[in-house]
This record gives structure tokens, sequence and C-alpha cells, in this order.
């Protein structure tokens, strides 16, 4: 079941924005700098961007939430 994004939570919304800047700045020091490097290293970047982006949105939408 897919919400719409004007349904979403406030916090829902940085993390997702925040996963895919993260994904787009892994996606660049993958090719980078792990051009010649297994297929395998630059899935963990690509995943350590995902992550560290959605976790970066998460922070953010704690740090501006209404308290």
């Amino acid at each position: 079941m897919a919400f719409k994004w004007s349904e979403r939570s406030t916090s829902e919304r940085f993390i997702i924005v925040g996963a895919f800047v993260g994904m787009g700045v892994a996606a660049v020091i993958a090719f980078n700098y792990a051009y010649d490097s297994d297929t395998i290293v630059r899935y963990f970047i690509m995943v350590a961007g995902l992550l560290g982006g959605g976790g970066a949105g998460f922070a953010l939408a704690r740090l501006t939430g209404k308290r």
C-alpha cells in the first residue's frame, strides 16, 4: 500500500530525501574511487550511502522537529 507524499510524516520525508541524497553521493564516490574494485565493494559503498543518508535525514528531522 503506497502512501501519498502529503500523507507521510515529516520525519519519513526527511529520511527518504536523506537516503536519496546519500545514494547520490555514494554513487559518485563509488564510481570515482572504486572503479577498478570488485562489484561488491561498490555495493558496500552504496549501502553505506543509503544508511548514512537515511540516518542523517532522521537526525535532521529530529533537530528541526516540533518540540
